[in-house]
């Protein structure tokens, strides 16, 4: 049964839909969401209502968190991060798709949600994180800070640690062009980013952003799905 993994939706309901039914997964198959299912996009309610169609259909769903739905969580109780959340990224789109002026009248069953989600997976021959790892820990599954807003750290890869593992992951937008170099040294580096930029397609298309990606594991195929708004 395929696996496919998603990078960072930020609340383009509509790309992901058009991006499923080109990926047409169906009972039995596994789709992995690497996080930042909200914020900045104008459908984060809608894209959480999508991952649960999916489950309701029999295909096997992981959300990872990423650093928004941390930020959310965050939020219901401190000000500071409140503030931090809604005014500079992209957490009023957030309410506004469910119609409340604040996270904390958010329906309990949406908190339950981002709060049960995983900071990590792993599959046959993948593992998969929000923003990275921190490799200076001797088990870098350890620092859950890192999991979800490390940026910067290809550079320290323990590949001992690593073994035969390929690393998934989101959280900083990649031009097309640099990802699918990394798709093409896949074998030997053991990363790819998935994170395209989805939401930024309405200013920063020109610059090679603007697709949501999907990648099927045992195919290794790159699925590019352009904004639609």
């Amino acid at each position: 049964m395929p696996t496919y993994f998603i990078g960072d939706v930020h609340g383009c309901n509509q790309t992901l839909a058009t991006l499923l039914k080109r990926l047409q997964p169906k009972a039995g198959d596994k789709v992995v969401f690497l996080g930042d299912l909200i914020d900045r996009g104008p459908d984060s309610k809608g894209v959480v209502d999508t991952v649960w169609q999916l489950q309701a259909s029999g295909i096997e769903v992981v959300c990872l968190r990423g650093n928004h739905e941390q930020m959310l969580l965050d939020a219901l109780d401190d000000p500071y991060s409140k503030e931090h959340w809604l005014n500079l990224n992209g957490g009023q789109k957030t309410l506004e798709s469910f119609g409340v002026s604040a996270p904390a009248d958010l329906p309990e069953k949406y908190l339950d949600f981002f709060r049960a989600m995983p900071l990590w997976y792993e599959t046959e021959g993948y593992l998969c994180v929000h923003a990275g790892l921190n490799f200076h820990r001797s088990d870098p599954l350890t620092d859950e800070i890192s999991i979800v807003w490390i940026r910067r750290w290809y550079d320290h890869i323990n590949y001992e640690w690593l073994g035969n593992r390929i690393l998934l992951h989101g959280h900083t937008p990649m031009p097309l062009q640099t990802i699918e170099h990394q798709l093409q040294s896949l074998t030997q580096q053991q990363y790819l980013n998935l994170d395209n930029g989805c939401v930024y397609a309405p200013t920063h298309s020109a610059e090679g952003y603007g697709h949501l990606l999907a990648f099927q594991a045992d195919t290794r195929q790159l699925y590019i799905q352009p904004f639609v708004g």
